[in-house]
């Protein structure tokens, strides 16, 4: 029996989107292109491409400072700790050492940041605050992005050396009206143990609480499509900053419907019930308090311009997209093209 290029193109883009399952692409089109230019990756990988947006006249919100509901599946009991991030710590280097010694929730949570019940069998609440609290207020945004997944892992050396890539148009405001712009300059793979972050572009995979992969105090979650880069803030029409570290992900819904409270580990997946506006999908766009610099990252202040009740300001931006569209899936791989929609 013998097979032609056009045959070995859809066998491999069916796998690479069999990876979102036979539900999560209802009425997507999927549409399969020929690419001879290809190199460096697997020749059964497809490049995936996948198109997400949202017009300014859909519901976004601003996520606020807070404490984060603790997950027992995550992070265990008082009598069993899990995922404290101190291995983590211990085996990390230079500037992402120096890093993870202030900002360890990036790969866990020490138990002395934890509260316990008042009977001290369980963890109830961050003692910190951070940017994955349930407090956020409705904002406005436009959301404009395309993942381009190239490669399916990381590879050694620089940071920014991948063959993934990624387009951004996105503006919002924060709750006082203040503007904002993020200008993406490049795809970067965090040099964060134990994070695998498929070439700095993954598509069709799971993210955040036990994966190992973004800070457990979001909960397991499916990733439709998620980067990670490096670029500039403008706020109210002026640069505020360059070599800001940001990350987008478009994701199964993780918000509840009565609170908007981010639901723990062991309450997904929610149904259309329980998930905030019935939405099986939503984009997050998040502004760590972490500066790419020369010598490797470094703990920074997003300098926002959002002053909170204690005069500071927000020291980080999370903000969600929630009624987002994903408007394409496009294969690609070498060999002839055709075009296909779920």
């Amino acid at each position: 029996m013998t097979h032609d290029r056009r045959e070995f193109l859809q066998l491999g883009a069916l796998a690479g989107v069999g990876a979102f399952g036979g539900d999560r692409l209802t009425d997507v089109p999927i549409r399969f292109e020929q690419d001879d230019q290809r190199s460096g990756v697997r020749a059964d990988w497809p490049g995936l491409e996948l198109r997400v947006t949202q017009g300014s006249d859909r519901t976004a919100h601003w996520v606020l400072p807070g404490r984060r509901r603790i997950s027992a599946y995550v992070f265990g009991t008082p009598e069993n700790p899990r995922t404290t991030g101190q291995h983590w710590v211990n085996v990390a280097e230079g500037p992402v050492k120096s890093l993870l010694e202030e900002q360890t929730f990036q790969v866990g949570l020490p138990v002395e940041q934890r509260r316990t019940s008042s009977d001290g069998s369980s963890y109830t609440v961050t003692e910190i605050l951070t940017g994955y609290s349930d407090s956020a207020q409705e904002a406005d945004g436009e959301l404009d992005v395309t993942y381009v997944d190239r490669q399916p892992y990381d590879t050694p050396g620089d940071p920014g050396d991948t063959l993934d890539t990624a387009e951004v148009e996105a503006s919002f405001r924060d709750p006082a009206g203040n503007r904002y712009e993020v200008l993406l300059d490049h795809v970067v793979q965090p040099p964060f143990p134990p994070w695998e972050t498929g070439g700095g572009v993954v598509t069709g995979t799971w993210l955040h609480g036990v994966t190992g992969t973004g800070t457990p105090l979001m909960p397991r979650l499916f990733n439709y499509g998620a980067l990670w880069g490096v670029g500039a803030l403008r706020v109210n029409g002026e640069l505020a900053e360059e070599g800001r570290v940001m990350h987008f992900m478009t994701t199964e819904n993780v918000r509840k419907a009565d609170s908007y409270a981010l639901a723990l580990d062991e309450e997904l997946p929610l149904s259309e019930d329980e998930a905030y506006l019935g939405r099986q999908h939503h984009t997050h766009l998040f502004l760590p308090p972490i500066k790419a610099t020369p010598e490797g990252p470094k703990p920074s202040p997003v300098p926002t311009a959002f002053e909170l009740p204690n005069g500071e300001t927000q020291p980080f931006v999370h903000f969600m997209w929630d009624e987002d569209t994903i408007e394409e899936l496009v294969v690609r791989g070498t060999g002839e093209g055709g075009e296909t929609t779920t």
